[in-house]
């Protein structure tokens, strides 16, 4: 059966069914989407809400976007009216798009409408620092005042049998007989017992752990390389495309490396390190121009997305030539710091 919210004022010592809107006009939904956007505890949890109305091209306008405190980010897709299995494959059309999308698209949203870097936003929201970002750690949430049973099984089956995270939100809006508003909200997905705590992926993604899949897929050599370019990068294991190493100086994603392969479907034998060559840019003052010619037409770089660049791996000679690249750039980075430092001392 498809979920369903009464509501029931006491007047009297008696019952009084309140009737509620179903959100389906317009500027309910519209009203809806700024309560949440303004307050995204209404969801449950803390969430930052870090863009609103976001078009992702063949696919639709992405509602909005969401980072809780554990610097988890949330899709969330707001329906007026009953929610179908057309809008869960929407969502989970959303999700995909995200799982694809690279780390800088996602700081460069939340700049353009947080006004403000994100790990700022964050800082002054949660009042803790963010420690990493990466858009495949996410989930999913529909916020409807009902769904259908066949998107009600689906949200269901996807939540129980494979651990997506994925969960309904149900609205309605009420009016009660002297006139005040009520918004009510339920739940599809509630804790389970038994059911396992979603796992960190500082715990499933740890250095052993890599660089036994990149054994397996016979690139350990290659990865060994790239982990040799500089000990003023921090090295952080991570979930992002599903197994890979992140490089940070200064707070920011220097390099990253691609254990296992899932992000391009890299062939056995083959790594790619994805770059981004404005981050670079803006650590070390290279002209961003001259850091992508350098990618491109000494170690065969393309584009990815609008902010990465990818060097595809396939001998332990191109990554020491990359390595060689990636640490002399670190050093300019570290000179200027060190120059700074030395300039700003009393």
């Amino acid at each position: 059966m498809a979920t369903e919210i009464k509501v029931w004022e006491v007047i009297n010592e008696s019952l009084q069914e309140i009737e509620s809107d179903d959100l389906a006009s317009e500027n309910l939904e519209k009203d809806l989407e700024t309560w949440v956007t303004n307050n995204p505890s209404l969801l449950g949890g803390k969430l930052l809400a870090i863009k609103r109305q976001h078009e992702v091209p063949q696919v639709g306008i992405l509602d909005l976007i969401c980072i809780d405190e554990n610097g988890r980010l949330a899709v969330i897709e707001f329906k007026r009216s009953l929610t179908s299995r057309e809008a869960v494959a929407q969502a989970l059309d959303y999700a995909s798009w995200l799982d694809a999308t690279s780390e800088a698209e996602i700081r460069s949203l939340a700049q353009e409408s947080l006004g403000k870097p994100i790990e700022d936003a964050f800082l002054d929201h949660f009042g803790s620092e963010l420690q990493s970002l990466a858009p495949q750690n996410h989930r999913i949430l529909l916020v409807a005042p009902r769904l259908d049973s066949s998107a009600e099984r689906i949200i269901d089956y996807l939540a129980d049998r494979h651990g997506v995270d994925i969960n309904a939100i149900f609205f309605r809006y009420a009016k009660t007989s002297s006139g005040q508003k009520i918004l009510v909200r339920t739940v599809l997905v509630q804790d389970r017992p038994g059911q396992p705590a979603v796992r960190s992926w500082a715990d499933e993604f740890t250095v052993p752990k890599l660089l036994a899949m990149a054994s397996d897929r016979k690139v350990l050599q290659l990865v060994e390389v790239c982990r040799t370019v500089s000990p003023d990068l921090e090295e952080v294991p991570w979930g992002t495309f599903k197994g890979s190493f992140r490089y940070w100086m200064q707070g920011r994603m220097f390099f990253g490396v691609n254990v296992s392969g899932g992000r391009d479907r890299a062939p056995t034998g083959e790594l790619h390190v994805w770059i981004p060559p404005k981050t670079i840019a803006e650590l070390s003052g290279i002209p961003e121009s001259e850091i992508r010619d350098c990618l491109k037409n000494s170690h065969g770089a393309y584009e990815a997305g609008a902010t990465d660049m990818i060097v595809r791996l396939q001998n332990v000679d191109q990554a020491k030539l990359l390595a060689d690249k990636l640490r002399k750039w670190a050093a300019v980075v570290k000179a200027g710091a060190t120059k700074a430092a030395a300039v700003s001392a009393p």
